[in-house]
């Protein structure tokens, strides 16, 4: 055989160029449509196609040398490399192929067919097909090595099933292109330097990636075992890894090697491998991963560890919560947004009803999966219905205990195995929804309603799309329904959005996450919703300073801070004593506090003993953090949380300064349960407090409470005028008024909150005592012993009482009721008369 360099019309070569794009239609099909398709037939198909074109290699005797039937062998070879990643999804080899590799091996393919045309191109074109093809022989060997284990079953089950050829794919790959070199190459050393660039690069790159793997797992392992031997502050061992782990791509791929990147261990073969704890993200075959775990091994960390990590440094909760069942063939197909605003109180009512569908077919034998979605809230916002379709018809749920909710979805979804739906309070305002079940070839709808107040800023009022997590959204469609109560201000819609009138707005087309709407701020209505003998009403906020005196200030330094910062927050407290948190307080001096900010710098996060503060009245705890942090939960158990717990039992606040709006995990949820004076800004404007001896006072109590990004208070009283505001007021009362409880109360998790699950019945909000769940039937509701509270606001609607009219429409309904009374009575009375 030798290369092809004359022919122009090649009959068989051109055969081979045409069942190529026909080949990769049927391979590509699952992946343009939704609907799962039957992956056997279309097997078959990619099969068929490349043991015909086999046989017309082989009846053209073009095999022979001196036939020129080296690139239609090519045109085979990446027929039956098609062919066997379509087989790869029923007898499942490689994982799903990372997308560099999938590219770098369309491009490799591409560089194959273009070896036709190899003597008529120019030098330097020839010189990277050349360097190309010594990537593919580096390339290919991996294959072939990779597939070794199956060779000898594969010889075996030749004889019976053809099919098992295609594990010698890459052998042939490797034997051919060194033949192609031989053409190629010969007689020319440019072309053959450029040979050995392309296999020199792709060595480098892969001995570079494996050195860096080992750097990152040694430095693990290695801070693990010290953590393990240290327990800083009694927090677990991972905590402090997590602290010290450099936060990059590489790190999350050490950390998900065997989790989710196939691997080469002993509990991760290459066929083979252990059932680990679901993790919900789908596996994936990286080359470079399996040659890494080969070559520098692993982390000597569990699972349990390794998902608290991700989760804490690569924002992966979602992905790592509990799955009783799995949901691999979920997608989210639709979701219609209805978003209720009045700017008159600054607060809007969200409606997300999404679709979720199983893409199975009808006829597979595990057809039940679980749809599990995280909602991202905003802050002081509140979830306050849950609806679930259930045999065509809208289910609405019922608001009982955390434990009773959970209880009950678990018997179900693992026994009974049935309709239910749950959804929790989370930290870090997030909330979990499940749906179970959503059968093969069939969907699921549920809906949320989200009561949330407005974020302020510079004059503005800005609403931001609730977004989530959970199914893949990559064909899903949206619409969506923008609807103010009274004409908004300096309001200019979003290029997308259709307008019916001043009022209402709309959009449909593939879903997008991230849109946000901006109006002018105006002044509060002074209309209240009365409810149960209590009115709630909304006061602006405005931060109220007092007298300060700071005598000790301790920084929470991390890896957020700069320098600049950090020396121009010591500048201003010259003359206080400052402290550091390093495995121990640590006072700060002008002679270390460099080594000091360079060690505490090198931190990813920081979660700051806030019980080591004293006298809580003249200490003020800088801060500035990033998103990623353990949570509470996250600590469970440990003694840093038992300490923190016991800190918040006598309801004292810390003050707290964070440079920035960003808090970390650790810090919102303290937040949450009013365990700081807090205040928030630039060190300008730290520099001005501790200069002028003053901070942000606190001003909540049992009725009034401050959500200070939407600069609102909410006010409880008692009811003495006409209710004509919504009832989210109440709402957005309740549940803040149940973190504020919860802080005092939150070492006794599951004592002493029957009052606050009343609180939270009454108002219909989750929190973290209070869940929404739907059952099938009231028989389950019994069983279960969940009732539903009769004095209470029920689920949010959008044409619920938090949508009632105006003023003006009272009155003209007023004048219509007036009205029918005149007809009626009227006659009746002029007859009487007469």
């Amino acid at each position: 055989m030798s290369l092809y360099p004359t022919k122009t019309k090649d009959g068989l070569f051109i055969t081979g160029l045409v069942l190529i794009p026909i080949s990769l239609f049927f391979l590509c099909i699952p992946a343009m449509t939704i609907m799962q398709q039957d992956t056997l037939g279309l097997f078959v198909c990619n099969f068929t196609i490349t043991v015909a074109y086999f046989v017309l290699l082989l009846s053209s005797n073009r095999l022979k040398k001196g036939r020129e039937g080296l690139m239609p062998l090519f045109l085979f070879l990446i027929l039956l490399l098609i062919s066997a990643y379509s087989l790869n999804r029923e007898m499942v080899v490689f994982e799903n192929t990372v997308t560099w590799f999938a590219v770098l091996q369309i491009i490799l393919c591409i560089n194959y067919i273009a070896f036709a045309y190899f003597k008529h191109i120019s030098q330097w074109l020839q010189l990277v097909m050349v360097f190309l093809l010594g990537v593919s022989l580096i390339t290919f060997l991996y294959i072939a090595i990779y597939l070794f284990p199956l060779y000898v079953f594969s010889l075996i089950a030749s004889f019976v099933l053809g099919i098992s050829i295609h594990a010698f794919v890459g052998l042939l790959f490797v034997i051919y292109t060194i033949v192609l070199v031989k053409r190629a190459v010969a007689g020319s050393r440019i072309l053959l330097y450029a040979l050995y660039g392309g296999i020199g690069v792709t060595i480098v790159t892969v001995v570079a990636f494996v050195l860096s793997w080992g750097i990152i797992t040694k430095n693990i392992n290695t801070t693990y075992r010290h953590a393990t031997v240290h327990e800083n502050e009694g927090w677990p061992a991972w905590v402090s890894l997590a602290q010290h782990v450099p936060q990059n791509g590489l790190t999350e791929k050490v950390l998900k090697a065997g989790l989710v990147y196939s691997s080469f261990s002993k509990t991760d073969g290459f066929f083979w491998r252990v059932p680990t704890k679901n993790f919900g993200e789908e596996r994936k075959h990286d080359p470079l991963v399996v040659i890494a775990t080969l070559f520098a091994g692993e982390i000597n960390l569990n699972e349990e560890n390794r998902i608290k990590l991700l989760e804490s440094m690569f924002d992966s909760r979602h992905q790592a919560q509990e799955r009783l069942w799995n949901g691999d063939d979920l997608i989210t197909e639709y979701i219609n947004t209805a978003v209720r605003i009045w700017p008159q109180f600054g607060l809007a009512y969200t409606e997300k009803t999404l679709t979720v569908s199983n893409m199975k077919p009808e006829s597979s034998w595990r057809n039940q999966e679980e749809a599990i979605y995280t909602f991202h809230l905003p802050e002081g916002a509140v979830v306050t219905a849950l609806s679930l379709w259930v045999e065509g018809k809208e289910a609405k749920s019922i608001l009982t205990t955390k434990q009773k909710a959970d209880s009950a979805y678990k018997e179900i979804v693992g026994v009974q195995r049935r309709d239910p739906s749950v959804l929790h309070w989370q930290e870090g305002n997030t909330v979990s929804v499940r749906v179970f079940p959503v059968l093969a070839g069939e969907s699921r709808k549920f809906k949320v309603g989200i009561t949330a107040p407005l974020t302020r800023a510079n004059g503005k009022m800005k609403y931001e799309n609730i977004y989530f997590n959970g199914p893949s959204v990559a064909y899903a469609k949206e619409a969506v329904s923008l609807q103010f109560q009274q004409s908004p201000k300096d309001f200019e819609a979003l290029a997308a959005f259709t307008s019916k009138n001043q009022l209402t707005y709309t959009r449909s087309g593939s879903y997008d996450a991230s849109w946000a709407i901006e109006l002018a701020d105006q002044p509060l209505s002074n209309e209240v919703f009365c409810f149960d003998g209590k009115q709630y009403a909304l006061r602006p906020y405005q931060k109220q300073f007092e007298a300060a005196s700071f005598e000790t200030v301790y920084l929470d330094i991390n890896k957020s801070w700069t320098k600049d910062e950090f020396n121009s927050v010591f500048d201003a407290i010259k003359g206080k004593k400052v402290f550091v948190f390093n495995n121990e307080l640590v006072q700060v001096t002008n002679e270390n506090k460099d080594e000091i900010f360079d060690e505490l710098h090198g931190f990813q996060f920081s979660l700051f003993p806030v019980y080591l503060i004293e006298n809580a009245g003249t200490s003020l705890l800088v801060s500035k953090s990033n998103e990623a942090s353990p949570n509470l939960n996250d600590l469970a158990e440990s003694k840093f949380l038992e300490k923190v717990k016991e800190s918040m039992k006598d309801s004292r606040k810390l003050k707290i300064f964070n440079l920035g709006n960003t808090l970390s995990p650790y810090l919102k949820t303290l937040k949450e349960y009013r365990a700081f004076q807090y205040d928030h800004g630039t060190v300008t404007d730290l520099q001005q407090k501790i200069a002028k001896r003053e901070f942000v006072k606190d001003i909540e109590n049992d009725k009034l409470l401050v959500i200070d990004n939407a600069e609102l208070a909410i006010v409880e009283d008692e009811c003495n005028q006409p209710a004509t505001a919504p009832d989210h007021l109440l709402r957005l009362f309740a549940y803040n008024h149940i973190m504020q409880k919860m802080g005092a109360r939150f070492s006794n998790t599951t004592n002493d909150t029957d009052e606050l699950v009343a609180e939270a019945q009454k108002a219909y909000v989750v929190s973290p005592v209070s869940s929404l769940v739907v059952l099938e039937t009231q028989n389950d509701y019994e069983k279960f012993d969940i009732k539903d509270s009769q004095n209470s606001l029920k689920n949010a609607s959008l044409n619920s009482k938090g949508a009632v009219p105006e003023p003006h429409e009272w009155a003209l309904i007023a004048i219509a009721c007036l009205t029918l009374v005149y007809i009626k009575y009227y006659p009746a009375k002029k007859k009487m008369l007469s």
